[in-house]
C-alpha cells in the first residue's frame, strides 16, 4: 500500500496510486504541503502546550485539534503525549468542495448543508481549533479511527471506500455537535511559571498535592504562584482543582455507567460524603441524581 500521508492507494480493489484523498498517521499531522489537506489530530493521552496560528494554549487528553490546509500544530512541553491524525481533502465529504470556497461560504443547497460539518476546521479563531472531548466521544473517535485504519489497510472488498467515508462522516457529525457545545479554549498565561503550573494541575488534578508542592515544581513561592494563577484563571489553585474534578466527575456520570464510587476515585476523592457534598455544591444535585437526570446511556 502507498504510505503517502496525503492519500490512500487502492491495492486490492480500485487499483490506483491516489485513489482516496484521506490517510491516517500516528502522531501529529504532517506539515501543510502543495496538496491541500485538512487535518484532525486526536489527542488520546497526555498533555502539551500547543501553538496554533501564533496562539499558545493547553491541550489535555482527550481532545481533538482541527485544522484547515494552512495550519498545523506546534507542540511544546509534551508530557506523555499520544496522538493520531487524519489528513483529508474536504472533497471526501462532498466532491465539489474546495477549501477557499468553503471559507467564503460559496456553496448553496445540499452542498451548503454538507459543508456544516467542516465549519470547525475553517474557524477563524485559533482558540476554536482545540476541542475537549467527553469520554463517550473520545471512545467513539478512537473506535472510528481504528475502524478506518482496518478498512484502509485491508481493503477486503469493493465497498472499502464507502465504508471508510461513512465512518469518517459519522465522526465529523459527532465532532461538529461537540464543537457547538464547547467554549473556546483558554490562552496560556505569558508567565512561564503559571503556564507550567496550569499544565501540571491538569495532569495531576486527581492526585493529592499541596500548593507548596506545586510551587516547588515550578520554582516560585506559594503566594506568587497563587496570585498569578488567580489573575489568569479567576480562581485560586485549590478552587481550580475542585472545579476540574467536578467537571471530570460530571462527564463520567453523564457519559459512562461506571459506579459512582469508581467515579469518585478517578477524580481524586476517597470519602463518599465529601465527594457528594462537593459535587452537589457544584451542580445542585447529588452524583446519583445527576446521573439519573443527565446520563443518556441505558
Amino acid at each position: 500500500m502507498n504510505e503517502s500521508p496525503l492519500w490512500t492507494a487502492g491495492f486490492r480493489h480500485f487499483l490506483g496510486s491516489r485513489f482516496m484523498a484521506l490517510a491516517l498517521c500516528d502522531g501529529p499531522p504532517p506539515p501543510p504541503g502543495d496538496v491541500a489537506r485538512f487535518a484532525l489530530c486526536l489527542v488520546q493521552a497526555g498533555s502539551a502546550r500547543v501553538e496554533i496560528g501564533g496562539i499558545s494554549q493547553l491541550v489535555t487528553a482527550p481532545a481533538a485539534l482541527l485544522f484547515d490546509e494552512t495550519l498545523r500544530p506546534s507542540f511544546e512541553a509534551a508530557r506523555g503525549l499520544r496522538c493520531e491524525s487524519v489528513v483529508f481533502h474536504p472533497g471526501i465529504v462532498n466532491d465539489v468542495f474546495e477549501p477557499a470556497v468553503l471559507r467564503a461560504g460559496g456553496y448553496t443547497g445540499t452542498a451548503m448543508q454538507d459543508a456544516d460539518v467542516l465549519d470547525p476546521f475553517i474557524s477563524g479563531s485559533p482558540l476554536r481549533r482545540c476541542l475537549a472531548l467527553s469520554p463517550a466521544l473520545a471512545a467513539r473517535a478512537s473506535a472510528a479511527l481504528g475502524q478506518m485504519r482496518i478498512l484502509l489497510t485491508r481493503q477486503d472488498d469493493l465497498r472499502w471506500p464507502c465504508r471508510t467515508r461513512a465512518a469518517w462522516i459519522e465522526l465529523l457529525f459527532g465532532l461538529r455537535a461537540a464543537w457547538d457545545a464547547t467554549d473556546p479554549a483558554q490562552l496560556l498565561p505569558s508567565d512561564e511559571r503559571v503556564a507550567c503550573a496550569l499544565q501540571w494541575v491538569h495532569d495531576h488534578y486527581a492526585e493529592s498535592f499541596t500548593v507548596e508542592t506545586l510551587a516547588r515544581v515550578v520554582g516560585c513561592n506559594r503566594t506568587t504562584l497563587n496570585d498569578g494563577f488567580r489573575a489568569h484563571t479567576g480562581h485560586s489553585i485549590r478552587a481550580y482543582v475542585v472545579a476540574l474534578r467536578m467537571r471530570a466527575a460530571a462527564q463520567l456520570l453523564r457519559d459512562t455507567l461506571i459506579p459512582v464510587g469508581d467515579v469518585m476515585a478517578k477524580v481524586g476523592y476517597d470519602n463518599p460524603s465529601h465527594f457528594s457534598r462537593t459535587f452537589r455544591s457544584s451542580t445542585g444535585l447529588t452524583p446519583g441524581a445527576y446521573r439519573q437526570r443527565e446520563c443518556w446511556l441505558d
